[in-house]
């Protein structure tokens, strides 16, 4: 997530640079539950002693609503396409929604 928050942000200052000003937070959509649980709630900083500055990084995006973090299931993960291999109906599923014909 943090890498995504870096990008988001960077690609977001290159927009504004551009006269293209982003008024809506950009989404990022993640698995990791409990990573966005730390993110949106409070109490859980008080419980982790050893927070890793990411968080702090990626939670402070949150607040300033340059990015907003949204869940999505490990089975819907879209980029699985370009890291994992996956069985035919999977690949096939993904392939579609990036709009990617098959020629042979």
């Amino acid at each position: 997530m943090c890498s995504a928050t870096q990008e988001a942000i960077w690609l977001r200052q290159i927009l504004d640079e551009m006269d293209m000003k982003q008024e809506k937070p950009t989404t990022i959509h993640s698995n990791s539950q409990s990573g966005i649980q730390l993110e949106k709630n409070l109490v859980f900083h008080g419980r982790t002693k050893r927070i890793e500055i990411h968080y702090h990084f990626i939670r402070e995006r949150v607040l300033s609503k340059e990015i907003n973090i949204v869940h999505c299931s490990t089975g819907e993960q879209l980029a699985d396409i370009f890291t994992k291999p996956l069985v035919r109906e999977k690949f096939d599923k993904f392939r579609s929604k990036l709009s990617v014909l098959k020629l042979c």
